[in-house]
């Protein structure tokens, strides 16, 4: 029997094998990753780095892609926690590198949890001013902890501009906004002239847009149901939604069990309750003048009303409480599409990109460009697009037929408010 072989089988302290150097390096070797080695034969640090790894490469591809996260970042900010900022820290920039509002004028990420005061001092020194913008601006990167993937791979620029380089993707936004904001029927505000008289909105203009709409609608329609019924009997509805579409308004979605008649902006995310302001529903019958020469139409013709939504029959009784009570009509205000955005919207800031829709004698006389803001950018390049893909042996008749109902639901507002 061979002694050393029996003492080193049933003792426990036998002498380990010996270790050779191509183990030592077979040992090294396997503690680094190598480039595109999957999970398999690593060891546990490896797994751990390639695990880390993964889940970042996954919260980047979820977060950063995703539109509704990005938005619903935006919302948290409110003009109480967030005033007195310029357009370049806008919650819209803060939110493509994670940020959300959490105190005043206070950040939080929403991935490594990092806190960021973005607080600006008084100061009559503009310069100082702007090194303090700068540095804030820069810190929306640098802030984050060091292996939080919102620095290098923030949200698209996409999800903050008006889509005006891309005429269809504006054209299918503006169409699906129209059709939400139709759900409210006669809970839709009720438009001053003025106000759109301001905005240089002609009956012209909105005429050429309902057309686009109802164009656009009737081509979708081949072959299928029709999404929403789309006749001239209901214009004192669709004018209006219209002209909020345009202004970059949608219909919120409801929340509870109560629903409310409220519209968000699809990019300042602002909410307005529209029971403050005047109701279509509370608009007197329209003027039997079709012309501007007040010649009445033969024969005469008058809009029916909506049927009333279930909807609308919750919050009904609101609008006939005693005069003083909190929906007393007369403390109710004209909605302006374009001023109840916030200062920093994209809606009603000068947008890049309308420059290549202006006339071309501008162009040749090289005068200057007048900035537009961003929905009447986005009006541009509707127009331009219907001119495009449109016949113009179509035009003329029924743009007249509802050019007329459009100036007749203008003289409808002109005579109530001159009442």
């Amino acid at each position: 029997m061979a002694a050393p072989s029996a003492g080193a089988a049933g003792g426990g302290r036998g002498r380990p094998p010996a270790v050779t150097p191509q183990q030592i390096r077979d040992l090294i070797d396997g503690g680094i990753a190598p480039e595109g080695a999957g999970p398999d034969g690593k060891d546990t640090s490896d797994w751990l780095e390639s695990a880390n790894g993964s889940s970042q490469m996954d919260a980047l591809s979820l977060e950063s892609a995703s539109k509704e996260a990005y938005f619903s970042r935006v919302e948290t900010f409110t003009p109480l926690k967030w005033a007195g900022k310029p357009h370049e820290l806008s919650p819209l920039v803060c939110a493509k590198y994670g940020w959300t509002n959490v105190e005043c004028d206070m950040l939080k990420c929403s991935s490594c949890q990092a806190f960021l005061c973005m607080s600006l001092q008084l100061t009559f020194d503009f310069n100082k001013y702007k090194e303090r913008c700068m540095e804030l601006k820069k810190a929306l990167c640098a802030a984050h902890e060091k292996f939080c993937f919102w620095p290098d791979s923030p949200c698209p620029d996409r999800f903050a501009m008006l889509l005006v380089d891309e005429p269809r993707a504006l054209l299918q936004d503006f169409l699906d906004r129209f059709q939400s904001l139709c759900q409210l029927e006669l809970q839709l505000p009720s438009l001053r002239p003025e106000d759109l008289k301001n905005m240089s909105l002609t009956e012209e203009k909105i005429g050429l847009l309902l057309q686009l709409i109802g164009e656009e609608l009737e081509h979708k329609m081949e072959g299928e149901k029709p999404p929403m019924k789309f006749a001239t009997e209901i214009l004192q509805v669709h004018v209006p939604a219209c002209i909020l579409a345009l202004c970059g308004w949608t219909c919120s979605a409801a929340s509870g069990s109560v629903h409310l008649s409220v519209i968000t902006c699809s990019r300042c995310m602002r909410k307005v309750g529209l029971w403050g302001f005047h109701q279509l529903e509370s608009v007197g019958p329209e003027l039997d003048s079709c012309s501007p020469s007040g010649t009445p139409p033969a024969p005469t013709e008058r809009f029916p009303l909506v049927p009333m939504s279930p909807r609308r029959m919750l919050t009904r009784s609101q609008d006939t409480l005693p005069p003083g009570s909190e929906q007393d009509t007369s403390l109710r205000s004209f909605f302006d599409p374009s001023s109840q955005h916030r200062d920093w919207c994209p809606w009603v800031n000068t947008v890049e990109g309308g420059e290549a829709l202006e006339d071309t004698v501008t162009q040749t006389e090289k005068e200057p460009v007048k900035p537009e803001p961003g929905w009447q950018v986005v009006l541009n390049t509707l127009l331009a697009t219907r001119k495009c893909d449109r016949v113009p042996e179509t035009e003329p008749v029924s743009l007249s037929v509802k050019s007329c109902k459009v100036f007749r639901i203008f003289r409808q507002w002109e005579s109530m408010n001159s009442a």
